[in-house]
């Protein structure tokens, strides 16, 4: 009982001791407060700070894409438009050419005499008119491709040659303006791949500034919160420094009536204990050796839970 009264008491002064030193710190607790708040109150500026500054490169980049955007749109039409005259000079330079070989074709058969060659014979009609050939010359050299060639006359065959060249006119003017417009066309081609590409480099770049105007909100809002908590936990240190030292003074006392009460009861005790009464011996008379009787063995686990017991 002594011993477990003596644990009991070294144990509560332990508690006591580390009540003790809890209660020294309460002033360093106080300052450490105050500096986290303070830190936390400096660190906002710069996140304040920071997001202004990334605020500003996202109205950049945003007005840069708006640009960009705005010159790819421009140089598309551009090259839209180019690209229609460029698309209409070439295909009006197929069509002649087709119309020329179809000429040559008829001009050693008769129009009449195949289904490919009467479509050959439409075609001709139709480009000629088409680009206003004179009709004299269109009406008698279609009359003279729905003739045989063996019976042709020398009229016919010069009907022919002078069709043939004013066919071959409007094919050099279209092809002159086609050599014209191919460099001016590349040029604006190339231009409105650039300004695409800018457009999309932009939009990516808008893209990353979004993002970091987020995370820097995200942090400033991260230290708004911090400044809460801090302050929060500055006006909280009142209440934890009466709890701690309440927490003292209780076990103080309670190591005070614990030594007063039963750790002293205790002593007063042990010093009421009689002392133990003496013990008379009595003389005992020993058989001879020859007399008395051989113990019986004892296993060595029987004499060691002897022993014990």
């Amino acid at each position: 009982v002594g011993d477990l009264l003596q644990t009991i008491s070294v144990a509560t002064q332990q508690a006591v001791e580390e009540a003790q030193g809890q209660v020294d710190g309460v002033d360093a607790d106080r300052a450490a407060r105050h500096a986290a708040l303070a830190a936390a109150q400096d660190a906002l500026p710069t996140l304040q700070a920071a997001v202004a500054a990334r605020q500003d490169i996202e109205a950049t980049a945003k007005a840069t894409l708006s640009e960009a955007n705005e010159k790819a749109a421009v140089e598309t039409e551009a090259e839209s438009s180019g690209k229609f005259s460029y698309d209409e000079a070439a295909a009006q330079v197929a069509e002649l050419l087709v119309a020329l070989e179809a000429l040559a074709a008829l001009k050693g058969a008769c129009a009449d005499s195949s289904k490919e060659g009467k479509h050959q014979h439409k075609q001709l009609a139709h480009v000629s008119h088409k680009y206003s050939l004179d009709t004299t010359l269109v009406e008698a050299v279609l009359k003279v491709l729905r003739k045989e060639p063996d019976t042709r006359q020398s009229f016919d065959v010069v009907s022919l040659g002078i069709f043939e060249e004013s066919l071959s006119k409007p094919l050099k003017d279209f092809e002159e303006r086609l050599q014209l417009h191919e460099a001016p066309q590349a040029e604006k081609a190339a231009a409105a791949r650039a300004a695409t590409e800018a457009a999309e480099a932009a939009e990516g770049a808008c893209g990353e500034s979004e993002a970091a105007v987020k995370a820097a909100k995200e942090a400033e809002r991260a230290g708004a919160q911090a400044i809460k908590a801090a302050q929060k936990h500055v006006g909280k240190w009142l209440h934890d420094t009466k709890v701690v030292m309440d927490g003292f003074d209780a076990k103080k006392q309670a190591l005070e009536a614990f030594r007063e009460g039963p750790l002293k009861l205790f002593d007063e005790l042990k010093d009421l204990q009689p002392e133990p009464e003496p013990v008379e011996e009595v003389e005992t008379e020993m058989p001879p050796a020859s007399d008395v009787a051989p113990a019986p063995a004892v296993a060595e686990g029987d004499a060691l839970a002897a022993a014990t017991a």
